[in-house]
């Protein structure tokens, strides 16, 4: 196709780029997708023109004869920062990574450094202001986080993480998508925000979780007590009501639950409302779906504007696209995009880690430091690294 015949307003066209590769999973799909045809990014735009304009650039290349072109990227958690999504050269989807990347052997690479870029006692005081605050003001919930960054010995290869993440839980979404500042954004999400196909649309919201552990008998008692926390169960509930509202305006018919249900994956257990429906119109895309949802109380808190300021007063360090969304969507509007937690950022020889917790009336500082001990080990189990590596490191558990 001509590149005059699209408009180039947002659009960097790139070169040299066939080796770069996108990898997204589900339970449903692998997508695997090769170079990039365009970049289309939110600059100058706001955000429903920024849906209008991908929606115009894949019917563009459909009209013109590109068999079921795609975009996909990732939604940074501040929507107002810069955002990119790739047109790629080439897609599949398969039930099975290709032949190339299925052969890669478990990354080994040596540790050389692990940094804490909001600690231990930054992070249980920033728990402790946002308790007094939810006291003295009408925030519900908040959810706090923080980072790791890990130095290794060699590059880090982001295709092979990707595989390993899928190997270890095949029911997360697992993805690595390269960006065009040279850093990949890779990790294992287990939380659905919004699937389209057709005009079926479905959402699978977590919060509340424990650490699972080695036994049946012990998991069983965890999930008991878990269904029954007080706490949990009402921070679960400000998620789901959430995201079912959100959704309500899109539907003729919208099933919601009155009480979640327990799913286990390979080392968490969470507290899951599955939230599907039938669209008022086809023409309603995944991308509108997923702005509208962004950000969840999952991922934020609520009321989100309140939680979005304490989270940029306490936090401590820029988010970027961690807590926001990762996924892809069709020229049909038809697609899936998935919470971006269980992530890292890769630089070369370097990855930024980062895990969060919600934070309501009756949350324990330590405890929810410990929850985000156990959700970094997913990504430093996936990186090869053994406790016995780094002092600093949290135990080897995989938490996804």
């Amino acid at each position: 196709m001509n590149p005059k015949n699209i408009d180039q307003k947002n659009i960097e066209q790139t070169t040299d780029q066939s080796e770069i590769q996108f990898i997204f999973t589900s339970q449903h799909k692998i997508l695997t997708a090769t170079g990039v045809k365009q970049t289309l990014s939110n600059e100058g735009l706001n955000t429903p023109d920024f849906i209008k304009s991908v929606k115009s650039h894949l019917q563009k290349l459909k009209i013109a004869g590109h068999e079921n072109p795609i975009a996909i990227g990732s939604i940074p958690f501040d929507i107002n920062q810069k955002t990119e999504f790739f047109i790629p050269n080439n897609c599949l989807f398969s039930d099975d990574f290709p032949s190339d990347t299925s052969s890669l052997e478990t990354d080994t690479t040596k540790l050389i450094a692990l940094s804490q870029v909001t600690g231990e006692k930054h992070f249980k005081g920033a728990v402790n202001k946002a308790l007094s605050l939810s006291e003295n003001t009408q925030l519900d919930k908040v959810v706090l986080s923080r980072a790791i960054d890990v130095q290794t010995e060699g590059t880090l290869n982001a295709q092979n993480m990707a595989r390993v993440l899928h190997q270890q839980n095949p029911s997360a979404y697992t993805f690595s998508i390269p960006q065009s500042n040279g850093t990949t954004l890779v990790g294992a999400s287990p939380e659905l925000l919004v699937k389209k196909q057709g005009n079926q649309v479905s959402s699978n919201p977590l919060a509340g979780s424990r650490k699972r552990t080695n036994t049946t008998k012990q998991n069983k008692l965890l999930s008991e007590e878990l269904w029954s926390c007080t706490k949990d169960r009402f921070e679960h509930k400000l998620v789901a009501d959430a995201v079912y509202q959100n959704l309500k305006p899109f539907c003729n018919d919208l099933n919601n639950p009155k009480a979640p249900s327990i799913i286990e994956t390979s080392a968490m257990i969470h507290l899951s409302t599955k939230i599907d429906g039938t669209l008022s119109s086809v023409n309603t895309s995944a991308l509108d779906l997923a702005y509208a949802l962004h950000p969840t109380p999952a991922i934020c808190g609520t009321p989100a504007n309140l939680a979005k300021a304490t989270i940029q007063h306490l936090e401590g360090y820029e988010r970027a696209q961690f807590c926001g969304a990762v996924g892809w969507m069709d020229a049909d509007g038809n697609g899936e995009w998935v919470v971006t937690i269980r992530c890292g950022v890769i630089q070369q020889n370097s990855i930024r880690l980062y895990a969060g917790a919600g934070i309501v009336q009756g949350s324990d500082p330590s405890a929810e430091f410990s929850e985000t001990e156990a959700k970094l080990n997913t990504m430093l189990t996936a990186l090869g690294f053994s406790a016995a590596n780094e002092p600093q490191q949290p135990t080897q558990t995989m938490a996804i």
